[in-house]
């Protein structure tokens, strides 16, 4: 007896596996050193232009990249590792679109050597700049007649920020396979999990959250219309990928930068990557034995299976 599954990357309960296969991918993949996860926001005036314009998810999550790169690139000289994901969700379900950056203490040389890089960000300069991006990003892609139409938004978002948008990249504990475990799973996990789900009656739907202004935990019951509502507001466009590597994590350049750092450890005897390990997703079986220890596609547990299924019935 073999389950099916809708296997949609935004299915509550489908996408709750999905997200630990790909953390654990995550974490043997990756080069083996510290990384940081970084957070950009924008300013709450704003969301409404985003979600209005969906069309400017990708270049907003490229601009945010581009200013981690750029930063590493002038202070270290190195091209960094960076795997970038875009949330359009909030705790209450809410549309807020922020991005969620693993990027690595350091980065690879013009020689292919590794250059680690201090753990800190600096906070104060990125926040400015980050506002700077954003803002020029929606002048650019409006026309004459839209700018002068939310014109007046985005002077409030300026003059509502003076240190500019919100930037936090907090420092990661444990080894470096936990951090990355941690990141990874918080980056692909779905708008709401089922758990957060605490009651539902045909008419209602009751789900838990947690409060960023006070950090406690808060329940809120809206209509089942409301519900489905926010929900579906957060399902990526068809072919968007909400999830994409850059730098020496870009699928066109990974593969060398692998073999440049490999000759490179070779002689500095610093173990970063192993390039010539094969990475393969767990069947449905192994990840079931793995949690179990049991595996049901064996004859003795799938009768077992069957003749509890059975007396069920």
């Amino acid at each position: 007896m073999v389950p099916y599954r809708c296997k949609g990357r935004f299915c509550t309960t489908c996408s709750c596996g999905e997200t630990e296969e790909w953390s654990r991918m995550l974490t043997e993949d990756v080069f083996q050193v510290n990384h940081r996860h970084v957070i950009l926001t924008i300013d709450e005036g704003l969301r409404t232009l985003f979600l209005k314009h969906r069309d400017w998810f990708k270049p907003f999550r490229d601009e945010g990249v581009r200013l981690i790169k750029e930063y590493f690139e002038k202070k270290y000289i190195v091209t960094p590792g960076v795997i970038a994901g875009l949330h359009t969700f909030g705790s209450r379900l809410n549309f807020n679109p922020h991005i969620h950056m693993l990027v690595t203490m350091g980065g690879m040389g013009k020689n292919g050597e590794w250059k680690p890089a201090k753990d800190y960000i600096p906070f104060e300069m990125l926040r400015k700049q980050w506002q700077t991006v954003v803002l020029k990003l929606i002048r650019k892609q409006l026309s004459l007649e839209e700018k002068k139409k939310v014109q007046p938004l985005l002077q409030k978002a300026y003059s509502n920020n003076e240190a500019g948008f919100y930037v936090h990249a907090p420092k990661q504990k444990g080894d470096v396979k936990t951090q990355l475990s941690y990141i990874g799973r918080y980056m692909r996990r779905p708008a709401i999990a089922v758990s957060r789900i605490e009651a539902y009656d045909g008419e209602f739907v009751t789900f838990r959250y947690t409060d960023k202004t006070d950090g406690k935990e808060k329940s809120e019951t809206v209509s089942v219309e409301e519900f489905i509502a926010r929900v579906i507001r957060h399902i990526p466009d068809e072919q968007f990928k909400t999830i994409r590597h850059y730098g020496v994590y870009s699928r066109r350049t990974k593969s060398l930068s692998k073999k440049l750092v490999t000759a490179w450890q070779k002689e500095a005897r610093k173990w970063i990557v192993k390039a010539k390990r094969v990475l393969r997703r767990k069947t449905w079986s192994e990840k079931v034995k793995e949690h179990t220890g049991k595996d049901p596609m064996s004859v003795r547990n799938a009768s077992v299976i069957m003749i509890t299924r059975e007396k069920s019935v």
